[in-house]
């Protein structure tokens, strides 16, 4: 009997303790989606803008970063379709002063954006 209360007391608490950790792990990962979506929207600011490439790389990176992490916590289609676009992004705008290549490349970060809202 004493072995039946025991472990039904430690099942209790870790069905308690799955219940408090899983709304944080989703909370997590909307934090980094929000980030990555943030940082998205600065990126295509600067990649509208001509002569602002190494600062539109610097958001498409901090982007990546986040969707990555946000990709690591709960994963979706979507997040991983974003984070592809960046990529390009960033490949298209890397050691380039071309405004014709910056928007080509903002281009790609809109769409990342357009993937990144849609998980929403």
């Amino acid at each position: 009997m004493a072995m039946i209360t025991r472990r039904l007391t430690i099942a209790l608490m870790g069905f308690w303790l799955a219940l408090f950790a899983a709304p944080q792990v989703v909370l997590a990962a909307n934090e980094h989606l929000e980030q990555a979506i943030s940082e998205t929207k600065k990126a295509i600011e600067y990649g509208e803008e001509p002569h602002h490439a190494s600062s539109f790389i610097e958001h498409v990176e901090n982007a990546i970063g986040h969707a990555e992490s946000a990709q690591k916590q709960e994963p979706s289609l979507h997040i991983e379709r974003g984070i592809k676009h960046l990529r390009s992004a960033k490949k298209i705008a890397y050691d380039t002063h071309s405004t014709r290549r910056l928007k080509a490349a903002a281009k790609h970060a809109k769409k990342a954006l357009s993937e990144f809202e849609a998980v929403k």
